[in-house]
């Protein structure tokens, strides 16, 4: 008689040669998740202090700019699966994906889910309303590059407000963490292996495929907008 082990064994293999791995996610986009990931850190720890301490947070502030500019163009021109016209999805679509969501029964998506993807744009847009706030402030004795542009007095209130919106980024970047490990336990897809290693597990008999890169010029465009906000930021 076969020994369970064996067939505990057997049926591994078999499960692990009924899938393949594809590439979902190009290395521009995954450098920018974790860049952005880093930069976020390093302003928040940052952010209370003056002197040298007010510095890091203002070039890592400029930094993010940067980041952003790129990942705004990638989102038009990049990959496949960076693109916003691939995971903005209109209303019906993010309905239905949260009814059976709410049912624990949300089918796998190659790249961004439908509620994930509004996500990325909430996450996006909150952090750029950050860090143009951030451009305008000023407080105590830190100001923002462009702070002397509105008055101290209107800056101050401007500082009040990048304080608030930095609040409302550290709920969502919180409430998104929790999303990926919940999506993680109903689905089976690791999203944080894959945004770092760019490749999803997916049947072996599916139609999907690795994603073809975008050509080098398009790369070339979005890093040059990017440098060219930076070299503004730091002029």
């Amino acid at each position: 008689m076969e020994s369970e082990t064996r067939r505990t064994l057997r049926r591994f293999r078999k499960s692990k040669s009924a899938t393949r791995s594809v590439r979902v996610w190009d290395l521009p986009t995954r450098v920018f998740h974790w860049t952005v990931v880093a930069l976020v850190a390093v302003a928040w720890i940052s952010a209370e202090g003056g002197g040298l301490l007010f510095r890091v947070h203002a070039v890592s502030g400029y930094l993010l700019a940067a980041v952003l500019c790129f990942r705004l163009i990638w989102g038009v021109i990049g990959s496949e699966h960076a693109r916003f016209g691939d995971f903005v999805r209109p209303w019906p679509v993010v309905r239905d994906y949260a009814k059976k969501l709410a049912a624990l029964s949300p089918p796998r998506h190659l790249g961004h889910n439908p509620l994930g993807g509004w996500m990325i744009v909430l996450l996006l847009l909150t952090l750029s309303l950050v860090v143009l706030t951030g451009l305008f402030s000023a407080d105590d004795d830190n100001a923002g590059p462009f702070a002397h542009l509105i008055g101290r007095g209107l800056a101050g209130i401007v500082s009040d407000v990048h304080q608030g919106l930095t609040a409302v980024l550290g709920w969502l970047v919180g409430f998104h963490v929790v999303a990926v490990f919940v999506d993680w336990l109903l689905t089976g897809d690791n999203l944080i292996r894959a945004m770092w290693t760019g490749a999803k597990t997916v049947p072996a008999g599916s139609p999907y495929g690795n994603v073809a890169p975008a050509p080098l010029w398009r790369l070339a465009l979005a890093l040059l907008a990017s440098v060219l906000v930076l070299a503004l930021l730091a002029a």
